[in-house]
Parts: structure tokens; C-alpha cells; sequence
């Protein structure tokens, strides 16, 4: 098997009483399928994975399996802060569908400790394991050399989510130290996108939510029309600046989502920011201005 192309890192719904809204992600599933995504990325920060109960994760697991066409790979968020229950949890998702774990680091800054995690983790998960490289989340700073130690020791750790930035910068070193074996997905709200996939990049695993335009951006891409996707980029990056914005990027999401019919209501599990009403009415003028140029986005 192998990982490329569009994966949305989606948001869990919630109702207003903070239980998970189940209708909305089977309407979820459905709207990402009819965008032609090659696969979904679930519970990782921006699906808001470390607020789920260990309940709540196996039944969001099983219906996303369930729901997602054959052809969309499923992959699941895996962090915790040992080794033993993060072993536990690769293992788990890999035995109700998942095809590939976004694995997270745990919380101690020493390559040593580390490098023993990715090693264990991915030998019990047994599916291919994406590095979760992103230091503004998860607190830890992973450098190249540790990253190359981790794609020479450990089988199963085939990729990684670079959001390390400068995103250039990091991936053109770790394709100098990794070589051949190394595959990146671009990330960081898709505000990178077009060079990373200039640099090489396998794919865009992110949280846009008009993930219809990161799909044609892609396509593009594999067809070498560079002029078309910059052209295409540059009309929709200040959309992805503005749902990108730090501690408010899920609610904004929501919002979205909301206003499309897909989700039942916008609810943040605490402690969470919520966006307030102008900065909605912001990012709703930049969706509106693009569907003046034509682009006929849902909203």
C-alpha cells in the first residue's frame, strides 16, 4: 500500500452536550468522498484526538472504516505520553480498519527515548506510521538526524508529516540524510502546499476544508502544469491563512462545516477556543470573493 495525494485531517463533530455527533460524521465522510480525497486522517490535533475516551475513539474508528469508500485509506491520530498505551492504541486501530497511523510523539525532549518509541510503536502498530513532526502541538523538536535514525531503525515508520518550519528548509535536509526511502506530506494549514510539492512531497495532509482545490492543486502537480497551480495557489492561499489561525483553526473549521449542512453545530471540547462572530464574517468574505472568480465553493 501506498500513501499519496489528499488527506484531510478532519475535525470531530460534537452536539451541543459535547457527545460525539455520529450523523454528522457519516455526512462528513460523504462530502470528503465527493471531493475525490484520497484518503481521511482522523483524531489527530486537529480532530481533536486527545479529548476522546478510549470508547469514543474505537466507535469513530469503526464507522469511518465502515462509511469511507474502499478506495480512501483511513488514517488514524496515535499519541500518548508512554510507550506501553501508545503501543496499545496502534495496535487497536490497526485491528479496526486503520490502513496508516499519524504517530505522534510522547512528551520527553530526548532523541533517545524518542527513537525507542517510534521503534516500538511501529512494530506493534504492523501498518505503515506517518511522523507527526510538529513542534507548536506537541512540544517537541525533532532534528534531522533523529528523523533519520527513525526511517533506518524502524520498519513501519514509512513517512512524515513535516510542520516543522521552515518546511523547505527541513524537507530538502532530510532528503539529503534519509534519501530514496524518505516520503513527506505537506502540511500547516496547506499554507505551504504548492512548494512543497514543488520540493517532492507525496501528498498534503492538512485540515482545509475546500479540500476540492488542494485536490487540483495536486493534479497539477503529478501533470507538471506549474503555471495552472500557482495560479490555482495563489487565489486560495489567504483562505488557508485564515483558517490556519492558531487556537481558533478548529472552530473555524466547524464553522464551515456548519454553514455547509455537514456538521450539526460548531462545539469545541474544552478547553478550546471558539471563533468569535466577526472573524467568522472574515474568512466568510475571502470564500465569497473566490466564488466571485469563479471557483463555486460551498458555503
Amino acid at each position: 500500500m501506498e500513501l499519496k495525494g489528499i488527506y484531510p485531517i478532519v475535525p470531530t463533530p460534537f452536539l451541543d452536550d459535547g457527545a460525539v455527533d455520529y450523523a454528522s460524521i457519516e455526512r462528513l465522510i460523504d462530502c470528503m468522498a465527493e471531493k475525490k480525497v484520497h484518503g481521511l486522517a482522523i483524531m489527530g490535533a486537529l480532530g481533536e484526538g486527545p479529548k476522546m475516551t478510549d470508547d469514543e475513539r474505537t466507535e469513530i474508528i469503526k464507522l469511518y472504516r465502515k462509511r469511507m469508500p474502499a478506495a480512501m485509506h483511513l488514517v488514524v491520530g496515535t499519541r500518548a505520553p508512554a510507550t506501553d498505551p501508545a503501543k496499545l492504541q496502534a495496535a487497536k486501530a490497526r485491528d479496526l480498519g486503520a490502513d496508516a497511523l499519524l504517530l505522534g510523539p510522547h512528551g520527553i525532549q530526548k532523541d533517545k527515548p524518542l527513537l525507542e518509541y517510534y521503534q516500538q510503536v511501529s512494530d506493534a502498530a504492523k501498518i505503515p506510521c506517518i511522523i507527526h513532526d510538529y513542534p507548536a502541538v506537541t512540544g517537541i523538536t525533532m532534528s534531522v538526524e533523529l528523523i533519520t535514525q527513525m526511517f533506518a531503525s524502524a520498519e513501519y515508520v514509512q513517512y512524515i508529516k513535516l510542520e516543522d518550519p521552515p518546511t523547505g528548509a527541513k524537507m530538502q535536509a532530510l532528503q539529503q540524510s534519509v534519501g530514496e526511502p524518505l516520503k513527506v506530506f505537506g502540511a500547516l494549514g496547506g499554507n505551504y502546499a504548492l512548494e512543497e510539492l514543488q520540493l517532492g512531497a507525496v501528498g498534503i495532509m492538512t485540515g482545509f476544508v475546500y479540500a476540492e482545490l488542494l485536490v487540483r492543486l495536486y493534479q497539477y502537480a503529478q501533470a507538471g502544469e506549474w503555471e495552472a497551480a500557482k495560479e490555482l495557489f495563489y487565489d486560495f492561499l489567504p483562505l488557508t491563512r485564515w483558517e490556519f489561525q492558531p487556537g481558533i483553526g478548529i472552530s473555524l473549521r466547524k464553522h464551515l462545516l456548519k454553514r455547509m449542512g455537514v456538521f450539526s453545530t460548531t462545539k469545541v471540547r474544552h478547553p478550546g477556543m471558539n471563533a468569535d462572530a466577526k472573524t467568522v464574517e472574515q474568512m466568510l468574505q475571502i470564500v465569497e470573493y473566490l466564488n466571485r472568480k469563479g471557483y463555486e465553493l460551498t458555503v
